[in-house]
């Protein structure tokens, strides 16, 4: 009997820190605990604008920096407020033959300054062109967001389309 007794005061002892320690490791697990996807807004944005040349060129061969700065239209609206500024940086020459590798850096603002979704990635690239080549299309990652798209996640498919210009469909994940 003194045995039962000395066990109930030991474990009515130990309860508050078993409990305090049990309380402990499930905030922790909660606060390590992905965002649940349920919550996310996915959106499909198609931003177009004209025919690509370069504001500046800088160096020739690898590290080649090519500077952008064009207006943009966002599914087919076009605003001030609106455009896209970006760097192409050569990384490689010779690559399948003839082309270049080169690293992208595209800030598209869209609809004022904090608004803005950043492009990166890499893609092969003709060594006389600019750009990719009309007709050709790539793939590239969306790098994050400000603003309105604050922790955007996703890709956008960039496609030249020759003397009509460029579209850029991007596929954005938003917490």
């Amino acid at each position: 009997m003194d045995s039962e007794v000395t066990g109930s005061k030991m474990k009515s002892k130990y309860l508050p820190f078993v409990l305090s320690a049990v309380a402990l490791i499930i905030s922790l697990v909660s606060l390590t605990r992905t965002p649940d996807a349920s919550n996310s807004i996915s959106k499909v944005i198609v931003v177009t604008h004209g025919v690509v040349t370069p504001t500046a060129t800088t160096g020739s061969g690898i590290g080649t920096i090519r500077t952008f700065n064009i207006p943009i239209a966002i599914d087919g609206m076009e605003s001030d407020d609106q455009y896209m500024l970006g760097t192409l940086t050569t990384l490689e020459v010779g690559v399948n033959s003839n082309e270049e590798l080169r690293s992208t850096n595209l800030n598209f603002v869209l609809g004022g300054e904090a608004n803005q979704v950043v492009l990166g990635g890499i893609s092969l690239y003709p060594p006389a062109g600019a750009t990719i080549a009309p007709g050709n299309e790539t793939i590239r990652p969306i790098i994050g967001g400000s603003g309105l798209y604050e922790g955007a996640t996703g890709q956008a498919m960039s496609k030249n389309m020759g003397n009509e210009g460029w579209s850029h469909t991007f596929s954005i994940t938003l917490p």
